[in-house]
């Protein structure tokens, strides 16, 4: 069983691919083991969310520990060329090395970014559950469902965000503007998508924050869907899905009425 799991996940992927994933990994379990050494003053809060994301990095790793008949088993483990990195610059780059506050605009540039890759493993999703069905799908459907779908999960960061602050007490929406000040290295780092006047500043500054969010992650989106709609990549040429799932089903076909 453990044998045919590991054939499974690595059959298809590259040694450059895995070298990448691994280099990426193991830069990751280092912050997480070095932050557990030396505390930056959130006591275990970091580490804690590195290593949820470290879990993430091996999205392709845990969609093949699924049953056979589920949508994840059919995931391409291309995909997680992508939501690797996208998990690496979020937590080691905007955490671990503070990217989000000395890098300015880190965090709106990684929301688009990071949206638009939630498109494109959205496309994967709905792929994956073609394959699983044996159902075809136009290539401008799957595109548009992907950018919802994608769409979705990140208002569903922003309301997390916001429940976070709201009943846990944190900060993810930098409701202490001092704070958020101190940690830029000064106000004039503190990253504005629309810049408001000195007056609404410090009261607007949390709703700013999550509507640049929200406004970043539409134009992350939308750029990733007008690609997959000029390039619908598992829909075309000799990686056209519909074709093959069609010629398997005419194949099953035939081999019935044989019978």
């Amino acid at each position: 069983m453990v044998k045919d799991y590991f054939k499974r996940v690595y059959k298809d992927v590259s040694k450059v691919e895995l070298a990448y994933w691994w280099l990426l990994r193991l830069l990751m379990i280092g912050g997480i083991v070095y932050r557990l050494i030396k505390p930056d003053g959130l006591g275990t809060y970091q580490p804690m969310q590195m290593a949820a994301n470290l879990v993430g990095m091996f999205a392709f790793e845990i969609c093949q520990m699924f049953p056979a008949k589920t949508f994840p088993r059919y995931f391409s483990h291309k995909f997680q060329n992508f939501s690797i990195m996208s998990f690496f610059l979020a937590s080691f780059g905007g955490a671990f090395l503070n990217f989000y506050y000395i890098v300015p605009g880190y965090d709106k540039v990684l929301h688009a970014l990071g949206c638009a890759v939630g498109v494109y493993v959205a496309y994967e999703c709905i792929c994956a559950i073609q394959l699983r069905d044996k159902t075809t799908c136009p290539p401008g459907i799957a595109a548009i469902a992907a950018m919802g779908l994608a769409f979705a999960f990140a208002s569903g960061w922003e309301v997390f965000e916001f429940s976070f602050d709201q009943w846990f007490g944190g900060d993810a929406q930098h409701w202490d503007l001092q704070k958020a000040i101190e940690e830029a290295g000064g106000l004039e780092n503190v990253f504005m998508l629309i810049p408001l006047d000195a007056e609404r500043f410090e009261a607007r500054f949390a709703l700013m924050d999550t509507m640049a969010d929200t406004i970043l992650n539409g134009i992350g989106a939308v750029l990733m869907y007008v690609f997959l709609r000029i390039k619908p990549y598992r829909h075309m040429g000799s990686n056209n899905i519909n074709k093959i799932i069609e010629e398997e089903l005419v194949k099953n076909t035939k081999e019935a009425e044989s019978v």
